[in-house]
C-alpha cells in the first residue's frame, strides 16, 4: 500500500507522524509524498487556532479530490475535539485523534467503505504515555516525545481538552531511545511535549526534566540535548545546576511568555508574572550568560489595550530575546476568552503582530551580532548551514552531520558567516 502523510501544528505531532510513518515501513508499506497519488493519505490535524482547524479540513479535502478512491484518514488534535464534523468531511474513513495512533496501521488495513471512528479513553481519562518512536527530524537532529497532556487551561487554549491528563515517558524508555538515536547517527535530540515542564509529575518517583539533563549526559555519541518550551517555574536551583554544568545541554531556553504585560497574562490565565519571568531569565543568564533566550507572543488577546500592547512592546525589548514567535490571537469555541468582551479587529491584531515580528527581527540580529567575534561549534546541515548550540544559524563549509569549529566574523540577515578555525 502506497501512503502519504501531511501535518500541521506543532513539533509535538510532527514527531508522532513521523513515528506512524516507521509504523507502516515496518508493515511493509510505501511511504510517498502527499502530492502523489497514494492509496491512504493520513492528516495529523492541528487546533491551536481556528486557521489550523480550516488549514486541517482544507487537507483532508485535497485528499480526497487527489485520489477520491483512496482511505482517508485524520489523527491528532482537531480530528480529537471535532470528531463529528471531521467524520462527515466527504471521503474520511478514519478518525483517530491523539490516542490510538500505535494501532494505526491495523486500523487502515482494516477500515472499510464505512466512516470508523475507534473508540479510545476520553483526553482526561488517559493514565499511560503512548510510546512512539520516531527517528527522523533533519539527517543531523532527532526530535523525541517525552510528555503529553495539559492541565494548564490557558483561557486562550483548547489544547488541554485535545490531549488531556499529563502523561510521562518514563526514564528507563526515554534512556532508550536516546541510546537508539545516538546509534542511528544523530548529533543532537530536541525533546518535546504538550506541557514538558511538568515532566514527571505522573510518574511514581516524580522524575524532573534535570533527571533527563543527566541522563542525556550518559548517552555515548550524543553531543546535545536541545530542550522544547518551558515555563518560567520550570527554572529551579537544582535545573540551573545541572543545566550548567551538562555536556550536552544546548544553551537555548525556550521560555513561552504570551504577553508582556501583568493584566494581560492574568486574563490569560498563564500564572505567573512579568517579575517572575524576568528572574528566571536573568537567573539562566546568571549562570550561563551565552544562553539565548527564545519565547512565543500571542499578539492582539481578548481586550488588549494600546498601552498593553506597549507594555509588551518594551518588555521584550527590555528581555532582549534572541528569537520570537509572534501569532495573532485566534478566537477559540469552548475556551474561556471566547465567551470574554472585547474581541479586537483581524485588521488591528495583525498590526500588533506586525510590529512585535519587525522587533523581534531587530533582536534577532543584536544577539547575533553578539556573538561575532566568537568560536563556536557547528552541526551542520544538508544547505550549508547549520547551528550553534544557543541555537545561531551559521553559513560555512563542512559535510551534512559534520561537527565543525568555526570562527564566527560576520552576519548576513540573522544568519552569522563562519571561517573553520
Amino acid at each position: 500500500m502506497k501512503v502519504a502523510f501531511y501535518t500541521l501544528g506543532c513539533k509535538v505531532n510532527h514527531y508522532e507522524t513521523q513515528a506512524m510513518e516507521e509504523l507502516f515501513r515496518k508493515a511493509g508499506h510505501e511511504i510517498v509524498s502527499f502530492e502523489d497519488a497514494a492509496d491512504a493519505y493520513i492528516v495529523n490535524t492541528c487546533t491551536v487556532t481556528s486557521i489550523g482547524d480550516k488549514k486541517s479540513r482544507q487537507i483532508l479535502s485535497q485528499a480526497h479530490r487527489r485520489n477520491p478512491d483512496a482511505l482517508i484518514a485524520a489523527v491528532g488534535c482537531y480530528a480529537e475535539v471535532a470528531k463529528e464534523t471531521v467524520a462527515a468531511l466527504p471521503g474520511v474513513s478514519l478518525v483517530l485523534g491523539t490516542e490510538g495512533r500505535k494501532d494505526i496501521v491495523r486500523l487502515v488495513e482494516q477500515a472499510a467503505d464505512r466512516v470508523c471512528v475507534p473508540s479510545y479513553p476520553a483526553p482526561f481519562e488517559r493514565r499511560s504515555f503512548e510510546e512512539l518512536s520516531a527517528q527522523c527530524d533533519s539527517r543531523t537532529r532527532a526530535t523525541l516525545k517525552v510528555q503529553d497532556g495539559c492541565v494548564s487551561f490557558c483561557s486562550y487554549c483548547i489544547i488541554p481538552f485535545a490531549r488531556g491528563a499529563l502523561r510521562s515517558r518514563t526514564l528507563e524508555s526515554t534512556e532508550h531511545e536516546l541510546r537508539s538515536l545516538a546509534e542511528c547517527g544523530y548529533r543532537e535530540v530536541v525533546l518535546t511535549g504538550i506541557q514538558l515542564s511538568a515532566y514527571g509529575f505522573d510518574l511514581p518517583d516524580k522524575p524532573e526534566l534535570s533527571d533527563l539533563i543527566v541522563l542525556a549526559d550518559r548517552i555515548p555519541g550524543l553531543e546535545r540535548l536541545r530542550l522544547g518550551s518551558l515555563e518560567p517555574r520550570v527554572i529551579t536551583d537544582r535545573f540551573l545546576a545541572v543545566a550548567r554544568e551538562s555536556r550536552t545541554l544546548c544553551r537555548q531556553f525556550h521560555l513561552s511568555l504570551q504577553s508582556g504585560c501583568d493584566t494581560v497574562l492574568a486574563r490569560m490565565n498563564r500564572r505567573y508574572t512579568t517579575a517572575e519571568y524576568r528572574d528566571a531569565v536573568e537567573r539562566i543568564r546568571a549562570c550561563m550568560p551565552d544562553a539565548a533566550i527564545t519565547t512565543d507572543i500571542i499578539a492582539g488577546f481578548v481586550g488588549e489595550t494600546e498601552e498593553e500592547h506597549k507594555e509588551t512592546m518594551r518588555f521584550v525589548e527590555e528581555i532582549g530575546f534572541a528569537r520570537i514567535h509572534v501569532f495573532p490571537y485566534s478566537r477559540r469555541k469552548g475556551t474561556k476568552a471566547d465567551a470574554m468582551e472585547g474581541h479586537l479587529p483581524r485588521a488591528l491584531k495583525e498590526a500588533r503582530t506586525k510590529e512585535l515580528i519587525a522587533l523581534g527581527e531587530q533582536l534577532e540580529e543584536a544577539f547575533v551580532d553578539k556573538q561575532l567575534g566568537k568560536t563556536v561549534d557547528v552541526i551542520m546541515e544538508d544547505d550549508g548551514t547549520g547551528y550553534t548550540g544557543n541555537y545561531v544559524r551559521v553559513r560555512c563549509e563542512g559535510a551534512c552531520g559534520e561537527t565543525v569549529r568555526v570562527r564566527l566574523t560576520a552576519r548576513e540577515g540573522t544568519t552569522a558567516i563562519g571561517i573553520i578555525e
